[in-house]
């Protein structure tokens, strides 16, 4: 049993003024292929196989299908039948319902990121929290004179003690993250307003203004430097 999805191609009008010359010259199976395709009713959804498509293109350029396309009055294009020629304004499947593409915001994409690396930066910065403060609960208990089993139980707790502030560091951080990310940021049309005038205001800052501002700052200094001059004299 075949089980392979049959792929349509819409059946545009161009695509069917085409076609319809081609069912006296093409072999009578594949005559009555497309004879049954051609022969619907004119609508929105009609369709024809990709493989009847592919039969015809592959036709055209036999021997026997050039001869036939020459001999016809008036002499029709082989080229006219090659499958790009054949599917070109046609749509692919036009009666199956694809998912609504939805684009990808980038920004938001950037924020993933970030907030991926930063999640990574605090898993691997508490592993080497939990095994520093193991490994030194382990040294230090080691001037206490304590036996072993008792240093390794120390090492032990203290790591525990650690590693769970760090699990709940980690789940606040992640929880104000999300709360954070799905939380817009709603601003009034006043707002936008003003800043996009604060916007405008930095970037027609005048350069003169600022060398006269610089100036006054130099004259300054150099009064400064004059008193001290005439100080270090007397």
């Amino acid at each position: 049993m075949n089980t392979t999805p049959v792929l349509n191609i819409s059946l545009e009008p161009h695509l069917r003024e085409t076609l319809a010359q081609l069912p006296i010259v093409l072999p009578t199976e594949l005559s009555q292929e497309l004879i049954s395709h051609l022969g619907r009713p004119i609508d929105g959804s009609n369709t024809i196989p990709y493989d009847t498509l592919d039969k015809i293109s592959f036709w055209s350029r036999t021997a026997g299908g050039q001869k036939a396309l020459h001999d016809h009055s008036p002499p029709l294009d082989p080229h006219s039948y090659s499958m790009i020629a054949l599917l070109a304004g046609t749509r692919t499947s036009p009666e199956k319902n694809f998912p609504v593409h939805r684009a990808i915001d980038p920004d938001a994409e950037r924020r993933r990121a970030i907030d991926d690396k930063k999640a990574i930066s605090a898993v691997i910065n508490a592993i080497f929290s939990v095994a520093g403060t193991g490994v030194a609960a382990w040294w230090a208990s080691a001037q206490t004179g304590l036996r072993i089993e008792w240093r390794a139980i120390l090492a032990v707790c203290a790591a525990l003690v650690v590693a769970l502030a760090e699990i709940i560091l980690y789940v606040i951080w992640d929880s104000r993250r999300n709360t954070k990310a799905q939380t817009p940021i709603h601003r009034t049309p006043s707002e936008t307003t003003k800043l996009k005038r604060e916007d405008d205001d930095v970037d027609n800052v005048e350069p003169s203004s600022l060398t006269s501002n610089t100036g006054h700052h130099e004259g300054v200094l150099r009064q400064r430097i004059g008193a001290s001059d005439i100080l270090s004299a007397e």
